[in-house]
């Protein structure tokens, strides 16, 4: 024994690295000065083993417990972390009155005789005291889970609205970190959880057709089957995250033709539960909607569920139908197909469990190669026309510049031009920046700016154009046409976008994690960027449709000219549109639409 004790404990293979016996450090738990020297023996390895006076020695990545005191069972656990540290004393002492309740479940006779009873007293208890430290949760669910092991019984309501109001206690946000102490000691707690609630509801005999039960954080709402009627339960207006939340559940009245008459359906939503089950293994997806459990005394049997989705900045192309697998205890996507119906997401799965929403805040689309080559081509083919138009102008500018409307027009084509050479030079220098470089916020911002530049100039030109068609005998002079357009066309987006990006830049959301590009799942950078362009092409589309009045419109004296009249109309019309659209920027409402859509941000 004395040998044992007085042993070194190796703490490296350095030769300079010191030794520490163990009789050292069963001394140094119960003296301070002899616990400080040893520390200082141990620092260069210190990440080996944890030291702790009431819990003793562990070795990193271990756990030491202590049992508990005043007559309750469990442990105490420290977990010693790589670096040689304890962390928190996780409480896994179980109080006597659950204890109670936990030895009587393993009888099953008496279990069976007593429940409405114990039901009864575990709420009771979940009501008065703290059944949410780690060590009262877990003896909690292994009740439960006993509690819905029972069979051939009928339970009155008051006494599943009992199971659920204890459920309800556990799934609290205030257990939420019992609940990560829990499922270190146990993986499958929240599975066992899951299906102790399926198991557990489907003993309810209801005296009514339908029947409700509602707690904070967990909802139960079903029907008996009568045949030739739909199964359908709406969970309205459920406040998570201060949002507002709808869902809905459906089964066609054919599906339901399998089941026997009177038996009963239900469904239950869990506002709580995706904050405790497991995440998703794909680490860019994050559960995004309700918890939806619907049971019946067949599970094969085809569903339908409308999901609102918890965050609506994440991507709605990336979003797939979820249930969770008992078997696994982890999300699975067999037997489901989901479609997207403006906001909601629907879920179309062929038999019953608990499901839910997985989405990401980037789609799993990627660019095939062809299409990018495509994109520089086209993107070539655009820069290498604009600066031909350039040349053109400069060529002829003189001579297309003499009147004053004139010049305003062509200084505005001139720079709808120019704009969108630089747009297209800043879109393919994008591609090769980090999101972190400072010259990724450079581009971006002159991206923006530019982009709106161009719409405010197609804006100006739109302007022109009704001037022209209005005032025909108004003129006014070079300097203040010209002073007037540049205004219009540059100090309007210069203002929007510097704005725009000094409130991002200093809540640092100006550019997205991933790639360099502005972070439009941002509401004031998604409006500045998309929504500003479209009122403008939407007001170039009015400016449009009143030139195509103005030409149509006979003048004064002219008489209709029958048929032949009515081709050289169309034709004034084709005219206008094909002249009109590239300059005024009504072809960018197809862009805008793209570029949303791409980006996967459906942030309406």
């Amino acid at each position: 024994m004395e040998e044992a004790q007085g042993r070194k404990v190796s703490m490296g293979m350095d030769r300079g690295v010191q030794m520490v016996s163990i009789r050292e450090i069963q001394q140094a738990l119960v003296d301070s000065e002899q616990l400080e020297s040893v520390n200082e023996k141990c620092d260069d390895v210190k990440h080996l083993f944890c030291i702790d006076r009431t819990h003793g020695v562990s070795v990193a990545n271990g756990d030491a417990r202590i049992n508990c005191t005043n007559g309750m069972t469990g442990q105490k656990i420290k977990r010693c972390s790589a670096d040689g540290n304890y962390g928190a004393e996780e409480d896994f002492c179980v109080s006597n009155e659950i204890n109670d309740i936990l030895q009587i479940t393993t009888n099953s006779t008496e279990l069976a005789e007593k429940l409405p009873q114990l039901v009864g007293k575990l709420d009771n208890i979940s009501n008065s005291q703290n059944n949410t430290t780690p060590g009262n949760l877990q003896a909690s669910l292994t009740i439960l889970q006993a509690f819905s092991t029972v069979s051939n019984v009928s339970l009155e309501p008051v006494v599943v609205e009992g199971f659920l109001s204890i459920v309800d206690s556990l799934v609290d946000v205030k257990a939420q970190s019992a609940w990560t102490s829990v499922k270190i000691e146990n993986k499958n707690s929240s599975s066992q959880l899951l299906k102790s609630v399926e198991d557990f509801t489907r003993l309810l005999n209801p005296p009514n057709q339908t029947f409700n039960i509602i707690k904070p954080n967990i909802q139960l709402k079903g029907i008996k089957i009568v045949p030739g009627k739909h199964y359908e339960v709406d969970f309205g207006h459920l406040m998570i995250n201060n949002r507002s939340v709808t869902n809905n559940v459906f089964i066609n009245k054919t599906n339901l033709a399998a089941l026997s008459n009177g038996s009963l359906v239900m469904s239950i939503a869990f506002l709580t539960m995706n904050d405790i089950l497991s995440p998703p293994p794909t680490s860019n997806y994050k559960l995004n909607g309700l918890v939806l459990a619907t049971t019946a005394e067949l599970k094969s049997i085809d569903i339908v569920m409308r999901f609102m989705p918890l965050d609506s900045t994440l991507a709605q192309a990336s979003a797939q139908c979820v249930f969770w697998n008992l078997n696994n205890g982890s999300w699975d996507t067999e037997g489901c197909k989901h479609e997207i119906n403006g906001i909601n997401i629907i879920c179309r799965c062929n038999h019953l469990t608990s499901f839910s929403l997985l989405m990401s805040s980037i789609t799993d689309f990627e660019e095939p190669p062809w299409l990018r080559m495509l994109i520089y081509v086209i993107l070539g083919t655009s820069q290498v026309s604009l600066i031909i138009g350039i040349i053109i102008e400069a060529i002829v500018w003189k001579n297309l510049t003499k009147k004053t409307t004139s010049l305003a027009r062509h200084i505005a084509i001139l720079n709808i031009a120019l704009s969108l050479l630089i747009i297209n030079t800043l879109y393919c220098t994008q591609m090769f920046l980090k999101p972190k470089d400072i010259s990724c916020k450079v581009v971006v911002f002159f991206f923006h700016f530019f982009l709106l530049a161009l719409s405010f100039w197609m804006f100006t030109l739109g302007l022109l154009l009704l001037y022209h068609l209005v005032f025909l005998l108004r003129n006014y002079s070079r300097t203040s046409m010209m002073l007037m357009s540049f205004i219009l066309g540059y100090t309007g987006p210069f203002i929007i976008a510097s704005c725009v990006f000094v409130k991002s830049h200093l809540k640092d959301h100006y550019i997205e994690k991933k790639i360099c590009w502005i972070n439009v799942k941002q509401t004031d950078l998604y409006y500045s960027f998309t929504l500003v362009p479209l009122i403008i092409v939407g007001m170039n589309f009015l400016i449009t449709f009143f030139a195509i009045v103005k030409m149509l419109r006979p003048a004064i004296g002219e008489k209709s000219s029958g048929q032949q009249g009515d081709k050289n109309s169309v034709k004034q019309i084709l005219r206008c549109i094909i002249i009109l659209t590239p300059l005024l920027g009504l072809s960018w409402l197809l862009g805008f639409i793209y570029v949303i859509i791409s980006t996967g941000y459906e942030n309406v």
